[in-house]
């Protein structure tokens, strides 16, 4: 029961060390100067506090789990890290004896120490199940080398089996455990940062590509049009044109929220301005059943109305309606449906549409889909059929829209 003590002291050690490490140092690797070095020193003091509060078994013979601090600073830290860390385990062990020991020592750190090096490559490119099996296999031959040469010097007998074999179960359970826990806390960290670079990239292309130039210039032409033809209707026109572009230039950071009030006030300017260029040709419909505060991504809703009058209506000679549903749905989500009855997509057409850095189509809805993705882990609902239309939908849940970000009026 004293063995068992012993080991789960040094395990521990080392499990507060690594954990350290990984907490604190890998998501700042980039920033820290020295970083292998601080690596290297971590784990070379896990090594020394193993070493330093062994297992005995009799008075001749001390084990101890330096080899997980060991294969992790090796798998880790790099070639140069695990170098050292051997150097400094032989070192250490001289200090404490020269023994039999000593000489098991030397030789299982000569034999293991290629291996580990040789390995660490795979073990680098390998997925993460495929890692923790091959660090559990290194710390395995480990055991194995180390009691052949212990075989080899010393008398062996069935309560030294026994040891060992307690020995080999806490390596191997030490090793799965800690690799896991490094492995899940770095996909975490890489996850975290993959998320952060894709809102950044996400509010690039959301505020390059807020305003259609085109739309702009043909603004501009129907009022200096209705300048001359109707004055009235050309002021009118202009203080729309103006709440679109003061809704349309209010930068927001991506986490922020507007309320659902203001973005229906962007979308009936975009679409009175929209009905003075198209006349009859443009029919809408609103169905709204949701609070005028509720907060809600800002120009998320717009860019679709967009989309489905420049491409679903007015590619039509005809024309169409645009219908825009906002409905809070029976679990108090709020789900966003914007439909028209123009020409439809067919699978090529909607696969194009869905192309990142398409910046010919307003906002496209790729870009529109990672905004969503990233704020509320939802995406669009896209269903379109040729010469019947387009609907797209999404869903926010209520609650989390009051929690993330912040409302901006």
């Amino acid at each position: 029961m004293s063995i068992l003590k012993d080991f789960l002291l040094q395990l521990a050690l080392v499990a507060v060390i690594t954990l350290s490490y990984q907490l604190f140092i890998v998501e700042r690797a980039e920033r820290i100067r020295h970083a292998k070095l601080v690596v290297t020193v971590m784990f070379g003091l896990a090594v020394l506090l193993c070493m330093t509060f062994p297992a005995h078994m009799g008075s001749a013979v001390r084990l101890d789990i330096r080899v997980v601090p060991l294969l992790l600073g090796t798998l880790y830290g790099g070639i140069a890290s695990g170098v050292v860390l051997a150097a400094l385990i032989i070192l250490y062990r001289a200090y404490l004896g020269i023994d039999p020991g000593l000489l098991t020592t030397v030789l299982t750190l000569l034999v293991s120490m290629p291996v580990f090096i040789c390995c660490r490559t795979f073990f680098l490119k390998a997925a993460k199940p495929n890692k923790i099996i091959l660090a559990v296999s290194l710390a395995l031959f480990y055991c194995l080398t180390g009691f052949v040469f212990l075989v080899v010097v010393r008398d062996i007998s069935f309560f030294m089996l026994q040891t060992n074999g307690l020995y080999v179960f806490i390596i191997s359970a030490s090793m799965l455990l800690f690799t896991s826990i490094n492995e899940s806390i770095r996909g975490m960290l890489d996850n975290n940062r993959r998320l952060q670079e894709e809102a950044k990239e996400a509010e690039i292309a959301f505020l390059r590509s807020q305003i259609n130039p085109h739309f702009l210039y043909n603004t501009l032409n129907s009022i200096a049009i209705l300048c001359l033809k109707d004055p009235r209707r050309a002021e009118e026109l202009t203080l729309e044109f103006s709440r679109y572009l003061r809704r349309s230039f209010d930068f927001k950071p991506i986490g922020s929220l507007t309320t659902l009030e203001n973005e229906l006030e962007l979308i009936r300017a975009y679409l009175t301005i929209e009905k003075a260029r198209f006349g009859a040709r443009l029919n809408v419909e609103y169905e709204v059943d949701a609070a005028p505060g509720t907060p809600v991504p800002p120009l998320v809703l717009q860019p679709l109305v967009e989309n489905a009058v420049r491409h679903g209506l007015m590619s039509n000679l005809r024309g169409g309606t645009v219908r825009i549903a906002i409905r809070k749905e029976a679990d108090a989500s709020i789900r966003f449906v914007v439909e028209d009855n123009g020409r439809g997509m067919d699978r090529f057409q909607l696969e194009s549409l869905l192309v990142p850095g398409d910046t010919k189509k307003g906002i496209g809805l790729a870009n529109i889909t990672k905004r969503i993705e990233l704020l509320y882990g939802t995406s669009l609902q896209i269903e379109s059929e040729e010469g019947r239309g387009t609907k797209i939908s999404y869903r926010i849940p209520a609650e989390r829209t009051l929690q993330r970000g912040r409302t901006d009026a």
